[in-house]
């Protein structure tokens, strides 16, 4: 088994990093759970530095999350991703930027009482989109 590398944005304040979850599959070679993009986020501890360990947030785009974040970007309802699991809320938002920041976006995390947010220039969040679409037919095994 094969296992991707990951897509890394560091900023000043903080990190982000996307890979790819394959699928599960059972003992016949069925897919039991489909895969998903797990995205890990981690404030800055210094020039460079980052508390991937002690800090760390974590969300997984699954195919609904991947759909919603095809939608229209100027739907009210883009950008807002809502998991609960084990009695634990996650809220990821991806807003556009505003004024001397149009045409990037911010991207925060909340997990708990804890946030994390990472800015994304247009570029990056062009390749994002575009790693999503590559992604999505090795979320459900049609490689």
């Amino acid at each position: 088994m094969s296992y991707s590398t990951s897509y890394n944005i560091y900023k000043k304040k903080a990190a982000a990093q996307f890979t790819l979850l394959p699928p599960r599959r059972d003992e016949n070679g069925r897919i039991s759970k489909t895969g998903a993009v797990l995205l890990e986020m981690a404030p800055s501890q210094g020039e460079k530095s980052y508390d991937w360990r002690g800090s760390k947030l974590t969300f997984a785009f699954g195919i609904n999350d991947i759909v919603q974040f095809f939608d229209d970007p100027n739907s009210s309802k883009w950008g807002s991703f809502f998991h609960q699991n084990d009695g634990t809320n996650k809220k990821l938002t991806i807003s556009h930027g505003e004024g001397r920041y149009e045409g990037t976006f911010m991207m925060s995390l909340s997990v708990g009482d804890s946030r994390v947010s990472v800015s994304l220039s247009a570029g990056e969040f062009q390749v994002l989109g575009r790693l999503f679409t590559a992604a999505l037919p090795k979320m459900i095994g049609w490689t």
